[in-house]
């Protein structure tokens, strides 16, 4: 049974790496780098880890204007045919941003890049409602010839 915290170590990172070379064109790779590994990991955790951070086709660059545009579009255009967004769309931006752009980012730093984004425009979109809603419920003042800096001839003269 593997526990929930999956920590690679120097070691792991090297064994993976080396594996990769022999095996990485097998479509069972993971599979086989794990019995290898004395099942120390998951299959998926694995994948992961490679994909993630020790490909060494990862770009390190930050993304471009351009990479972020199409990362919106790629994302926004999944949204109208999902409910979710899952991995599968993550994968499919990353191949979509190689295709146009010749660089492999890895599906975190797409992911993060948008969930970042998302969530600070959510905390816009919310604060912008409440403000929206306080405003809403302030009461509107209102202009009437009793109101302070009128002319004279509306003024209110005691008896």
């Amino acid at each position: 049974m593997h526990s929930k915290a999956v920590y690679f170590t120097e070691e792991d990172d090297n064994m993976i790496i080396k594996h990769m070379k022999t095996y990485g064109k097998f479509t069972n790779r993971f599979v086989i780098i794990n019995g290898l590994m004395n099942k120390k990991f998951t299959n998926s955790q694995i994948s992961e880890r490679w994909r993630n951070y020790l490909n060494p086709e990862l770009c390190k660059d930050d993304l471009g204007y351009y990479e972020k545009v199409i990362i919106d579009d790629e994302v926004q255009e999944n949204l109208m045919t999902r409910d979710t967004i899952g991995s599968r769309v993550w994968r499919e931006v990353v191949r979509e941003l190689f295709r146009l752009f010749g660089k492999l980012y890895s599906e975190n730093k797409v992911k993060n890049y948008w969930n970042l984004k998302y969530r600070s425009k959510m905390k816009k979109d919310i604060k912008n409602d409440a403000k929206k809603a306080n405003e809403k419920s302030k009461p509107k003042s209102c202009s009437s010839k009793y109101s302070k800096g009128k002319s004279k001839e509306h003024e209110v003269k005691p008896y």
